[in-house]
């Protein structure tokens, strides 16, 4: 209470002692704070986005770390986005987080003699996906996979020369199984003269044991979901053709797109808040949001009447909601299958002849563009 006494009275209990470690740690920076001015700083204390309004009158006085101290004392859960706002203003960067991971994009920047490492969490799979590369890149016939575990080694290696000397892609998967034959693949690999068009990828998880050389030699991605809505709905937008986007030319559907695209970010980000956002991690990945694409195809096949209970029976106990199993993560998942599908949101026959309603005072694309798409997740 002594402690609390000598604070300016707009310091809330939780934060007093904070701000006292900061007074007695440093306080010539408190002093030129001048908590005193409770009108100024409980404007700053207040801001959902506080980090990114610091005082302009304080503003030249105060560096950018010292602005990172002041957040954390006063706004913690702040912390992570002031720091990442610090490095970008430090380093002159846009942003802090890479791009979405763009297999298309990235295929343009790998050597047939340089694996591409792609580094997976537990229960993904990017197999799919380089099947779906190779379709629009060169040919079904050209992909070829192996799925690593005992007794595949010898098959490992001859489809490994076959690959190379026709040209072919391979897919090595789940490496961490094998770690102990991985010296044998690093061999293989320094004697292969393979053609232009060859590419073999490898995927692993995370394992202590990975021999270091491969991992050297290889170009090395991370398989995982971008942080943020933002870039999980960009990159969900990058892995749509502008074809899947526009089919039919039916703005509807188009908003039932993005509405999908939001809910499969939703889902995915809840994972990094757990036990408030889901009680566990669920590996909600691309293949659920591929399924539901078929679903949302479906759905707007023909002239009749859409069905929502339709996408939240199936989104609810064969896709999404097929991995969870606790009740009140399911309750969860119910609440979002109806607030982003329902009639109010996607109105697809116009009944009402009133504008749509997505949560969050988000803009629905107006058009089937994926351009337009894309600029609704800016």
């Amino acid at each position: 209470q002594k402690i609390r006494d000598q604070l300016p009275s707009w310091i809330d209990q939780e934060r007093s002692w904070a701000v006292a470690t900061l007074k007695i740690a440093l306080p010539s920076l408190y002093q030129t704070l001048c908590f005193e001015d409770a009108a100024l700083w409980r404007t700053y204390y207040n801001n959902s986005m506080c980090e990114q309004e610091f005082p302009s009158i304080l503003a030249k006085k105060v560096s950018l770390f010292q602005q990172i101290l002041v957040v954390q004392a006063l706004r913690p859960d702040r912390l992570q986005s002031a720091m990442a706002l610090f490095a970008c203003k430090t380093l002159g960067l846009k942003e802090v987080s890479p791009l979405p991971l763009n297999l298309k994009r990235l295929y343009k920047e790998t050597l047939e003699i340089e694996p591409i490492l792609i580094i997976i969490s537990p229960g993904a799979d990017p197999s799919q996906e380089l099947q779906e590369l190779a379709n629009a890149e060169r040919s079904g016939e050209c992909y070829h996979q192996v799925a690593m575990g005992q007794g595949q080694a010898d098959l490992a290696i001859q489809m490994l020369k076959e690959c190379a000397r026709n040209g072919d892609w391979l897919c090595l998967k789940n490496l961490h199984l094998v770690v102990s034959w991985l010296p044998v693949l690093e061999k293989e690999l320094n004697t292969l003269q393979p053609k232009d068009t060859f590419r073999l990828w490898l995927t692993a998880e995370v394992h202590p044991n990975f021999t270091p050389i491969l991992l050297q030699s290889s170009l090395k991605i991370t398989y995982e979901s971008p942080p943020g809505l933002k870039k999980n709905l960009m990159r969900t937008y990058e892995s749509w053709t502008p074809e899947q986007i526009s089919k039919k030319d039916n703005t509807h559907r188009a908003h039932a797109l993005f509405s999908l695209a939001w809910f499969h970010a939703a889902c995915q980000e809840r994972r990094n808040y757990i036990p408030q956002g889901w009680t566990k991690f669920y590996e909600f990945s691309l293949s659920d949001l591929r399924a539901g694409y078929n679903i949302i195809d479906r759905l707007f096949d023909g002239a009749k009447d859409v069905q929502w209970e339709f996408v939240h029976g199936l989104l609810e106990n064969a896709i999404y909601g097929g991995r969870i199993d606790n009740y009140f993560d399911l309750r969860v998942l119910q609440s979002y299958l109806k607030q982003f599908f329902n009639s109010s949101v996607i109105d697809v026959f116009n009944q009402r002849n009133k504008k749509s309603i997505f949560p969050y005072s988000v803009s629905l694309p107006q058009s089937c563009s994926i351009l337009v798409g894309l600029s609704c997740c800016h």
